[in-house]
């Protein structure tokens, strides 16, 4: 996958020129819309009208999207039924995973080295998991 105009800059956050998009603490995740006649998935994120809504000063964003073009792999996991539904909104966790190695635990399949052969993997507070293999991937801004 390539990311266009991001990274992942940590467990939690990504990074865009110089922004930072903290998807743990200060965003709500909005969802996910698949776009079969594009051949896309679309993630969204919201943040609160508020002095840092993303963690990051220069960040004055209320939203962002990322957008998955040339969908190559799709998987969203169940989610902990113990968990308030509130939890599905935060995201708890950001990984770049190896798609050849095979097994449900994204963490056994973590990649350290860059790569250009990786799927994203979102998981929440809830349990649940989104996991994304596509050709190119965008962060786009919302004001």
């Amino acid at each position: 996958m390539k990311l266009q105009n991001f990274d992942v800059s940590g467990s939690i956050e990504l990074s865009s020129g110089d922004l930072r998009w903290d998807l743990h603490n200060f965003a709500e995740f909005d969802g996910l819309e698949l776009l079969p006649g594009e051949d896309a998935v679309v993630m969204r994120w919201s943040v609160p009208s508020k002095p840092n809504p993303w963690g990051c000063r220069e960040n004055e964003f209320k939203g962002m999207k990322l957008v998955f073009t040339d969908i190559l792999f799709l998987h969203i996991g169940p989610r902990d039924n113990e968990m308030p539904m509130t939890e599905d909104g935060c995201v708890a966790r950001i990984l770049k995973v190896d798609p050849n190695i095979k097994g449900d635990e994204p963490y056994m399949r973590e990649i350290l080295h860059l790569d250009d052969s990786f799927r994203l993997v979102f998981q929440f507070q809830s349990g649940r998991i989104i996991e994304i293999e596509s050709m190119t991937a965008e962060l786009v801004p919302i004001t």
